[in-house]
């Protein structure tokens, strides 16, 4: 259970500054259930998972403000309604997980809604449920996982007329291998997603067919810690049904507006991105040091056949990964929001191929990121730590670009600007977190962000201040 967490944001990039405070909470139970030796049902839900004193959630009335109150109706991805009527499930109370666990002669089987999307370190994963089916075989120190993961069961645009419409699923497979040695352990994983989300089979949509290669290592000898993690992905971003013809539907945004489908055709991008992530900490006992450095590259769209990075949000990876306290943090903007700054809603706020906003959410991407910390134990109990971080874009994003045109750019006659840095700056963060029980524990924090001006966005003139926090959180597991 998470509860009494503060936060205060006073950075507005503009001429502005605000502050909000709040205070949020979560229940949540993991219910095991042993049906026989080697076969379990595993489940997981949370309730009032929400800001104390939320009243979007039950109108004005005090002894109701448990109770959820939310438009009817659902949008799916393609910007139509799966009927009006329909009303929002699984709110107050929302299970997330519920998954049989059984053994087998040759492996172990675990079917239903479970934990993806995590793998090796901390880096790239997200803590999100996933519904799929994942096989595990385990001989002497080698381990075997292969698993395929349902992220999206879609159909097109043309839902509603029987025998036009296709299937416009996510699906995601995963072959991996671990080898455990004295110190540690290594490991490499496969990924292939396929998403058919923007494919129609009335209208010139695209296909979406990533892979994705992410080996890992962490060891530790004697006080010494190290860990690290690569990915390299590879595959087609956008395959259209005819590069001879206009894209259609939700895909009209990557080419030059305008024109007919002669002079305005769509353009096939593909994708190769590279990240990395080394973490090194050395234990003096009772003191502590360590270091961390991030690389994920970013998209500019400077080429007009392929895509460079910028796809951690559309790939829904590295949410769970927050080195510091407002940066890049998913507990900061699970509440607060994006850290937008200067930066523009709509398509200049935004990669048009790869759907990565220029605002900073939980997702980090299009980074060079360094960090040093340090911290000490004086009492079991009690842990004391300071980081100092500091980030830059690995591309500055630009405005009025995309997949056709002269050096990438949707039309040679629109004026072309970037953004005026790519500094998003500097975070000093300082926590504190005590075990008041071995289940419950205390943590405080401070963080101070020196902003860069990577968000002034891509006017000059505007002008950004330094935003600060302070949350604390009370943690009880059992």
């Amino acid at each position: 259970m998470d509860a009494s967490q503060a936060n205060y944001n006073t950075r507005d990039s503009r001429t502005r500054r605000g502050a909000y405070a709040f205070y949020s909470q979560r229940f949540r139970l993991q219910p095991e259930f042993q049906v026989v030796e080697g076969l379990k049902l595993v489940t997981r839900f949370d309730a009032l998972e929400k800001s104390w004193g939320d009243q979007g959630w039950a109108g004005g009335t005090g002894e109701t403000q448990s109770r959820t109150q939310t438009p009817q109706g659902s949008p799916d991805p393609n910007g139509t309604r799966r009927g009006a009527a329909t009303p929002k499930a699984q709110e107050n109370l929302e299970w997330e997980r519920a998954y049989v666990d059984f053994n087998v002669p040759f492996g172990k089987f675990q079917v239903g809604y479970m934990q993806f999307l995590t793998w090796g370190t901390s880096f790239l994963d997200t803590t999100l449920t996933s519904a799929g089916i994942r096989y595990l075989y385990s001989q002497g120190p080698w381990q075997a996982v292969a698993a395929v993961e349902k992220r999206g069961e879609w159909v097109g645009l043309n839902a509603n007329n029987i025998g036009i419409a296709n299937d416009a699923d996510r699906d995601v497979y995963d072959l991996g291998a671990i080898y455990k040695f004295k110190p540690g352990e290594a490991g490499i994983l496969y990924q292939y997603t396929r998403s058919a989300q923007n494919k129609w089979e009335q209208g010139n949509g695209y296909l979406t067919q990533i892979s994705g290669l992410y080996p890992y290592v962490k060891a530790t000898f004697g006080n010494l810690f190290l860990e690290g993690e690569a990915m390299y992905a590879f595959g087609d971003l956008r395959s259209y049904e005819s590069t001879g013809k206009a894209p259609t539907g939700g895909t009209a945004g990557t080419n030059r507006p305008g024109g007919t489908s002669a002079n305005n055709p769509a353009q096939n991008v593909g994708l190769q991105a590279y990240g990395a992530y080394l973490h090194g900490k050395y234990n003096l006992k009772p003191a502590y040091v360590g270091v961390k450095f991030v690389y994920l590259s970013g998209d500019d769209n400077a080429n007009s056949d392929k895509a460079t990075g910028s796809i951690m949000q559309s790939q829904q990876m590295n949410r769970s990964f927050f080195p510091t306290l407002i940066l890049w943090n998913d507990d900061y903007q699970s509440v607060m929001g994006n850290i937008q700054g200067n930066v523009p809603a709509g398509a200049t706020g935004a990669n048009r191929r790869t759907g990565q906003n220029y605002m900073i959410s939980q997702n980090m991407d299009n980074v060079w990121f360094y960090q040093i910390y340090a911290g000490v134990k004086p009492m079991p109990k009690l842990d004391i730590m300071a980081a100092l971080s500091y980030a830059t874009a690995d591309k500055k994003p630009k405005s009025d670009v995309g997949a056709v045109g002269a050096a990438g750019y949707y039309d040679p006659a629109n004026r072309v600007t970037e953004f005026v840095s790519d500094k998003y700056g500097t975070e000093l963060d300082i926590t504190g977190s005590y075990k008041i029980y071995d289940n419950l524990t205390y943590m405080i924090g401070i963080g101070y962000l020196w902003t860069g001006d990577y968000f002034k966005g891509y006017d000059t003139n505007a002008k950004v201040k330094d935003n600060y926090l302070v949350t604390h959180k009370l943690t009880l597991n059992f």
